[in-house]
């Protein structure tokens, strides 16, 4: 799920176009709107009316990112300032810090409804959707990583913004003083693979919670091996 994927030596033509295709989508669609999701919940909390047609999509648009997303199935977008107003509360802030993470587990379950109605209609009606079951599926893992590695307390990651949000107030100053020092330890850890294993774990743990969650409602197909 994390890495290199085109190094596998068993991927095949299909996939390698499956991928790319996906992941093309992805940087056009769905970063985007991983950060549109968390200038809405800010809105929301501020009492401001949210007009999507003013965040362009290819304003978000940023070219290391989607090299990123090609190369290694993980990429970002332009940040927008988040906050339109200060967030009234800490819950209010977490919550506008989590709306992208559940932004892009929500699309995977989607994206795993279609992959069972996929499924149902190959097995009924005798399609070829290999490809297309192939590029939903990559669609639902690119999700599942953007999900998994923005929730690791890692600067500038959503998970990082989260934790700042329960130091006690006395260690603040401290804390801010050492920002810098702390973000490059952190980030240094996450290349050099500390947090590898971990990854690996609450990915497929979100992984298999996609899975279950858009099967819920294709229990009458429970037959099928979907």
């Amino acid at each position: 799920m994390f890495g290199l994927w085109f190094l596998d030596s068993d991927i095949s033509f299909m996939s390698i176009t499956a991928r790319l295709c996906a992941s093309v989508v992805a940087i056009v669609f769905f970063l985007p709107w991983r950060e549109i999701s968390h200038i809405w919940m800010s809105h929301v909390f501020s009492g401001m009316k949210f007009n999507a047609r003013s965040y362009p999509l290819f304003d978000f648009f940023d070219p290391i990112g989607a090299l990123f997303m090609l190369l290694f199935g993980y990429g970002w977008s332009k940040r927008y300032p988040y906050f339109v107003a200060e967030p009234g509360t800490k819950s209010e802030y977490v919550l506008i810090c989590l709306s992208g993470p559940a932004f892009t587990f929500f699309s995977a379950v989607l994206l795993g409804i279609v992959f069972n109605i996929l499924t149902i209609l190959k097995v009924l009606q005798g399609l070829n959707l290999s490809w297309f079951m192939e590029f939903v599926n990559y669609l639902i893992e690119i999700n599942v990583v953007l999900t998994v590695i923005n929730l690791m307390p890692v600067p500038p990651l959503d998970g990082f913004k989260i934790c700042e949000a329960f130091i006690p107030s006395r260690f603040l100053p401290k804390y801010y003083k050492n920002y810098f020092t702390i973000s490059i330890v952190l980030c240094i850890l996450l290349f050099i693979g500390v947090f590898n294993a971990p990854l690996e774990i609450l990915g497929n743990a979100v992984y298999k919670s996609v899975r279950i969650i858009s099967g819920i409602p294709f229990f009458v197909f429970r037959g099928l091996h979907i």
